[in-house]
């Protein structure tokens, strides 16, 4: 009977040991895709689909995979997971969707410089079960994700979560006189997804109630780098003859003089030049109109 139970022992183990032999881990074959869903000031989302497969003759189930972006020094900025467990048929490669959270601003300076492209390494770790036995396994590739298109809307929108990144702080007159005045108006151009960057100019045209009374432009052209969160900036406008002016101050009783600019502004980013409208509203205590007025 002890022999028995000795020779019962042993074929088990041969039998686990054979199980585990014949056992071929599962593997992710690779990236199928990836898609930029959103962009926003700290976090962006990523769609990532990447095909797993079974090798083995049966089904198995796949307890668990993650996965990690990492940036071309391996440092980790975005995970995802599997939400749940699910099986592997057999001899069959599955398509896995997943969503991949990434911090932006280490996300922009992942931007290739030359080809506008997002460098990356996407690493998988997983592991497969079956007949009671489990099997660990890999995966870890670069991949370059053309961002061009998305980063094109979101830079020249000057907005970040719905928030303008463009804040006017003060308008003011400069210089006045009977043929011409001088209108300034100081802003803060905000950075918050860490751009590189030249605001080059912002070419327009003033209003006020409604009738064009001058035009203007940037005072100078602001730069930025992924590591400059803000800058001071100053638009120069120059305003019509005061007869104009007048004629277009008629009825306004407020207290102060609201104006509005419409103009495009001028931004070089990644090697390309880009345009896009841009407009604001400003406004001046009535008082300053007072003095050109007289």
């Amino acid at each position: 009977m002890k022999r028995f139970n000795v020779f019962m022992l042993v074929l088990l183990t041969m039998l686990l040991g054979s199980c585990r032999f014949f056992f071929k881990t599962p593997e992710v074959v690779k990236i199928q895709d990836l898609k930029v869903k959103s962009i926003s000031v700290d976090r962006s989302e990523l769609s990532v689909s990447i095909i797993v497969k079974n090798p083995n003759s049966y089904a198995i189930r796949l307890k668990r995979l993650n996965l990690d972006l990492l940036d071309m020094n391996r440092e980790r900025v975005g995970t995802a997971s599997l939400g749940k467990e699910l099986d592997l048929p057999a001899k069959k490669s599955i398509n896995l969707d997943f969503d991949l959270l990434v911090q932006t601003r280490p996300m922009i300076a992942m931007v290739s410089s030359i080809n506008h492209d997002l460098l990356f390494f996407i690493a998988a770790r997983g592991e497969g079960r079956a007949m009671g036995i489990s099997k660990k396994f890999d995966f870890e590739d670069s991949y370059s994700l053309p961002v061009k298109e998305h980063l094109m809307k979101v830079i020249p929108s000057l907005k970040a979560g719905g928030q303008d990144m463009f804040k006017l702080s003060r308008s003011y007159v400069d210089d006045y006189g009977l043929g011409k005045s001088i209108l300034k108006a100081d802003f803060i151009l905000l950075n918050p997804y860490g751009f590189s960057f030249n605001l080059k100019g912002f070419p327009a045209e003033i209003f006020i109630n409604g009738k064009k009374v001058g035009t203007g432009n940037l005072k100078n052209q602001l730069s930025f780098t992924e590591h400059v969160f803000y800058k001071d900036g100053s638009m120069v406008f120059e305003l019509a003859n005061l007869r104009s002016v007048s004629g277009a101050l008629k009825g306004i009783f407020t207290g102060e003089v609201n104006y509005e600019v419409k103009g495009k502004i001028l931004i070089e980013a990644m090697g390309m030049d880009i345009e896009a409208p841009y407009e604001y509203l400003g406004s001046i205590p009535l008082s300053m109109w007072d003095i050109l007025l007289k």
